[in-house]
């Protein structure tokens, strides 16, 4: 089962693996605070992307962009850990943004989903 959750709320048994999926590490928020089991940068959007395009008023132009980088060799090898690790058990996207619905994690679980 993959779930998604801001690295900002607090922790839970029932999260199982946590995964912070984000490029930037959010400030004010240590690993052991936050119980984050990995930081997973390489999946994140390119740096061009992110600095370019994330802007949540042009998001389904940033999704549509992001779920083809995830298409990409390298992206796909960590796509393929994630999507293993969430067969075999609960798997939590984690993000920093304040968007619940509009965010790495979501577009991750959604290419996880689909495939």
């Amino acid at each position: 089962m993959i779930r998604s959750k801001s690295i900002y709320d607090k922790p839970h048994p029932s999260d199982g693996e946590r995964v912070y999926v984000d490029r930037l590490w959010p400030e004010g928020i240590n690993t052991r605070g936050a119980a984050v089991g990995k930081w997973l940068q390489e999946i994140a959007p390119s740096y061009e992307l992110w600095r370019h395009v994330y802007d949540l008023e042009k998001w389904e132009d940033y999704r549509r962009r992001y779920l083809e980088e995830l298409q990409s060799a390298e992206k796909k090898r960590y796509l393929e850990e994630l999507r293993a690790k969430g067969t075999s058990g609960v798997l939590t996207l984690l993000f920093g943004t304040s968007d619940a619905a509009r965010n790495n994690a979501t577009i991750i679980k959604e290419a996880l989903e689909c495939n």
